[in-house]
């Protein structure tokens, strides 16, 4: 006759498994919330210094402010309310408004169009923008900033990459 195994010490080893999933995920939820922390420190680092490089007269008027909306929890309340729900994210990050987002960092749109292009052949800046995951808009201006620049080349339809001369690439560098 078959042995039956011993279902205790199946329960014992299914235990420990499902505690070592538990701690697994409370580190991870430790480093997650680290992460927004720093997140929200370098925007808010990198917020001052753009404030102070763009301090000064410009003879423009602040922005009027916002009309008044339907009262609702402040950020750290909605952060008090998630915390105890288990759901807790920092209060600086919750609902951002648009003009508090802030762009990708000096250079980083400029790299990803140069990857989408090095792809092959021309691509229009919508095309490029649905690659890259970077507003249409913000893709046309830098397309053809970097057209001017010669960095880019313009196509019949669209942009690419400028080529190289033949002679140049198959030159062997000097004192070689």
């Amino acid at each position: 006759m078959p042995e039956v195994p011993d279902v205790s010490a199946i329960a014992q080893n299914v235990k420990a498994r499902i505690k070592q999933i538990e701690d697994q995920l409370k580190q991870n939820q430790r480093l997650s919330d680290e992460l927004d922390r720093l997140r929200d420190a370098l925007s808010r680092l990198e917020g001052a210094a753009r404030s102070r490089v763009g301090a000064g007269p410009r003879g423009r008027r602040p922005a009027a402010k916002p009309a008044p909306t339907a009262k609702r929890p402040t950020a750290a309340k909605r952060a008090t309310a998630a915390a105890r729900a288990g759901t807790a994210k920092p209060a600086s990050t919750a609902n951002k408004p648009a003009s508090a987002r802030t762009g990708a960092p000096r250079g980083q749109n400029k790299a990803k169009v140069l990857d989408a292009l090095k792809g092959g052949g021309p691509m229009t800046a919508s095309e490029i923008a649905k690659v890259t995951g970077i507003s249409a808009g913000t893709v046309s201006t830098l397309l053809t900033k970097m057209a001017k620049t010669g960095e880019l080349a313009k196509a019949e339809r669209g942009y690419t990459l400028p080529q190289q001369p033949a002679a140049a690439a198959t030159t062997p560098a000097a004192g070689q």
